[in-house]
């Protein structure tokens, strides 16, 4: 990646020109405009919202009582996205909030408000206005559930910012929100799928979009670990070719024009890899990478990042894993009735 340097003179340490980037010549000035680069909570929560939905209507077993509840998922897949996407839009303030308590406060407060809301919706929707406090209280009960997702997703995305943009700290920030997304999604699966209740008609809706969804998510989490696994591992590769690199400054334009630039995301410092002019005073040093920022601040972070990763693909494996485990049984369990009232 940043091959080591051979001797050379101290100019390329020293300020050459003013005219270089402003990005490179000031990477403090990036980040003090951080705050405005943080993600829309819009999008995030209406994918929680669509997920946790549907997941909803399969942990009510909707469809299972036939006329008396049809049309009503509809609304849970509709109502539920659109309610969660307009809490992203009203939450999104709390994410430069300085004070924590008082974010995810706000943010409690909203989501158990959009679930008063959007479940007296579904049930003046589905049973005119008779349904309007039996939905409000489901909706409330709902989003208590949804809480923690919703809380998960925000702190998240409170860290976005720290490094600077496009960094391998801020890309790895960037994937944590997603990473709450997916976490959540495979939690959903526990109240989703397993066969907890009865109902006289023998009807059982098909669980399989939720068993879906799940899985899904454990793949997004593997794909999002492997990304900061690969991201430490380039801390790692800079940390270790570190003391063959020189200090430079970010103002030097061999600096600004390098072929191969990597920006950490955290720390100001400008180290570079130089190879020395083969004749003096006729060819010039070339700088062969520039690395930006502190790659020990880096790989604590990243490494916490993969750590995230690594605890999340666990749970949401051992979540899609365990519903799994009782639905299978669960089926087996009820097949010799099956195949005797079909004898019947």
């Amino acid at each position: 990646m940043l091959q080591p340097n051979a001797p050379a003179p101290a100019s390329v340490a020293a300020p050459a020109s003013a005219s270089a980037p402003a990005s490179i010549a000031a990477p403090t000035s990036v980040a003090a405009s951080a705050p405005g680069r943080v993600p829309r909570l819009s999008l995030p929560y209406a994918v929680l919202g669509a997920v946790g939905g549907w997941m909803a209507a399969d942990f009510f077993r909707v469809g299972a009582l036939k006329l008396m509840d049809a049309g009503l998922r509809p609304a849970f897949v509709v109502v539920t996205p659109l309610c969660a996407l307009l809490l992203g839009v009203l939450v999104q303030p709390t994410v430069h909030w300085p004070r924590r308590a008082a974010a995810f406060f706000a943010a409690a407060v909203g989501v158990l408000s959009a679930g008063l809301i959007g479940g007296a919706l579904i049930g003046v929707m589905r049973w005119s206005r008779w349904g309007l406090g039996e939905g409000a209280a489901t909706g409330f009960v709902c989003a208590l559930g949804f809480l923690p997702a919703f809380a998960l997703v925000l702190a998240a995305a409170r860290r976005v910012g720290r490094a600077r943009p496009g960094s391998l700290v801020d890309r790895a920030d960037r994937r944590a929100v997603w990473l709450a997304v997916a976490v959540s999604v495979a939690l959903g699966t526990l109240a989703a799928l397993p066969d907890w209740n009865v109902f006289p008609t023998g009807v059982r809706p098909s669980l399989e979009v939720s068993r879906t969804l799940g899985l899904a998510a454990v793949a997004a989490i593997f794909a999002l670990c492997l990304g900061d696994a690969v991201a430490l591992v380039r801390a790692l590769r800079v940390e270790r070719l570190l003391p063959a690199m020189r200090a430079a400054s970010g103002d030097d334009p061999r600096v600004a024009w390098s072929p191969r630039k990597l920006d950490l995301g955290l720390g100001a410092e400008t180290r570079a890899s130089v190879l020395s002019a083969a004749v003096v005073y006729r060819e010039h040093d070339r700088v062969l990478a520039v690395v930006h920022g502190n790659p020990r601040d880096a790989r604590r972070a990243l490494l916490g990042a993969f750590a995230c990763g690594v605890v999340a693909l666990g749970i949401g494996g051992a979540c899609v894993g365990l519903t799994g485990a009782r639905t299978a049984s669960a089926a087996d369990a009820n097949e010799p009735a099956r195949i005797a009232a079909e004898a019947r």
